[in-house]
């Protein structure tokens, strides 16, 4: 099969090395014509197959669609990596869990500096304007999102991604039980909530009406952003 990517992709890397193991033939289309990220993946073919034009995305010979990094490398994946009983399948699922939840957050806020990619920051992860590829933007967005597990039920987020790589920033809307932000409450919930500015919506207003349906949506102008949507994600 055919795997859909831009180059240098670390998630993509994850469905690379389970085929070079298990022997599965993959071709990688990850630069023109064959592949253009940012182009490709907004045509009506590429989203017929892909709804949400996502990438690490495999097809199969056999027409068989994918996306998911983790999900393309099990299916890529042999026995030997896959786990041969109910035991050690779910073995392994914990551990590509725990990776994705405990390892990546942290990690990319170590050494993507080391790398040029983010601009370091002593105090907390890094302005979120200053990131140069969309995935590692969307990463801060998750990894906040699982650093406030226990904050789901008493909170509600619509978290917006805008603009492209080299040229992107966060923004959303957060309900709370109470008037006041919940992330002071606890140590844990402090950790990414001084890398954004924050400011009290006036819930009668036209703006903040305007704002909650384009965010709730996600499709709409954004005046107040300037910059094209690109993903969406929620906390709840």
């Amino acid at each position: 099969g055919t795997l859909y990517t831009y180059p240098e992709n670390w998630r993509a890397f994850k469905a690379q090395i389970a085929a070079q193991y298990s022997g599965a033939r993959l071709k990688v289309a990850s630069s023109a014509p064959a592949f253009t990220f940012g182009q490709t993946n907004r045509t009506p073919a590429f989203l017929n197959n892909f709804p949400l034009g996502k990438v690490p995305a495999f097809q199969g010979d056999d027409g068989f669609c994918l996306f998911e990094s983790n999900a393309i490398a099990h299916y890529l994946s042999n026995e030997a990596l896959r786990g041969s009983s109910p035991q050690t399948q779910s073995q392994v699922l914990q551990w590509v869990s725990f990776a994705d939840a405990e390892i990546i957050p942290p990690a990319s806020t170590w050494v993507f500096p080391t790398l040029g990619i983010m601009q370091f920051n002593k105090q907390v992860c890094t302005a979120i304007t200053e990131l140069t590829m969309t995935f590692m933007s969307c990463n801060l967005i998750m990894g906040m999102f699982q650093r406030l597990d226990k904050l789901r039920k008493n909170g509600f987020a619509s978290v917006i991604l805008f603009g492209g790589n080299n040229d992107s920033s966060i923004s959303g809307i957060w309900i709370f039980r109470g008037q006041d932000l919940a992330f002071t409450l606890s140590d844990d919930w402090q950790i990414d909530y001084e890398s954004y500015a924050w400011r009290k919506l006036d819930p009668d207003s036209d703006e903040t009406k305007t704002m909650v349906k384009e965010y709730f949506a996600w499709e709409g102008e954004f005046k107040h952003v300037g910059k094209p949507f690109s993903q969406g994600k929620c906390f709840k």
